[in-house]
């Protein structure tokens, strides 16, 4: 590249944070203009929001990785971020989650554990505006979108009327200490009742049962919920 790639970094533990700016500032090309231990601390440093790249430990987000990268779209919308993670922060990233970090100018995922090369490399193609992400993550999201893709309604008549009753309740926003209250079961049957609803419905998380059952038509919206 014929330009200095400045950077800033923003990560909550010191010895990362410490070792991302002593491998990326050794890069001919690179320039650190600023460390962080939070976002927090960016929207505030004016210097640090001159970067080109910003280099962000999933970490530091500190459990709300959605409603930073909302904030970030708000506060600074033409960022170019590389996230860096493990590979337990790539298994909760699904297709949901997208819209959110794509608004991103541009936006990068890559294992903090990964060769330094790697990381260089990274940080010069989002400086380019290329996306990049890991191979694992991509194939999970692929994954997901094509069970998603499907998904037919002949598969939601195998549901019985008491997982649909349930699915109902769930939609509602019931616990499954209140279903089992409701029903008349226990709460081991109730927690089966869902296991299999979300196995047929192909859905790993409860949010994710709610949208299918809600978008698909499965289960009533109630007075409330139209409001």
């Amino acid at each position: 590249m014929d330009y200095t790639i400045r950077v800033s970094v923003i990560a909550g533990f010191e010895p990362l944070r410490l070792g991302l700016v002593k491998t990326l500032g050794g890069a001919p090309d690179i320039e650190i203009i600023g460390e962080t231990t939070s976002l927090g601390d960016l929207i505030s440093n004016a210097a640090m929001r001159d970067a080109d790249v910003f280099v962000v430990d999933v970490d530091s987000l500190g459990g709300a990785a959605q409603v930073t990268v909302a904030q970030l779209n708000e506060w600074l919308p033409a960022l170019n971020v590389l996230f860096l993670g493990n590979q337990e922060d790539a298994r909760v990233i699904s297709p949901d989650d997208l819209p959110g970090y794509m608004r991103l100018n541009t936006v990068g995922f890559i294992f903090r554990d990964g060769p330094t090369t790697r990381l260089i490399e990274a940080v010069r193609l989002v400086a380019q505006g290329i996306f990049v992400c890991e191979a694992d993550v991509i194939k999970r999201i692929l994954v997901k979108l094509m069970h998603w893709a499907s998904y037919t309604e002949t598969q939601t008549e195998t549901l019985t009327e008491r997982e649909i009753e349930v699915l109902t309740m769930i939609a509602r926003g019931a616990s499954n200490k209140e279903i089992a209250q409701e029903t008349f079961l226990s709460q081991g049957t109730v927690k089966a009742h869902v296991s299999h609803i979300m196995s047929k419905l192909r859905v790993e998380r409860r949010t994710d049962l709610v949208r299918v059952a809600l978008t698909k038509g499965l289960v009533p919206l109630n007075e409330e919920q139209v409001h």
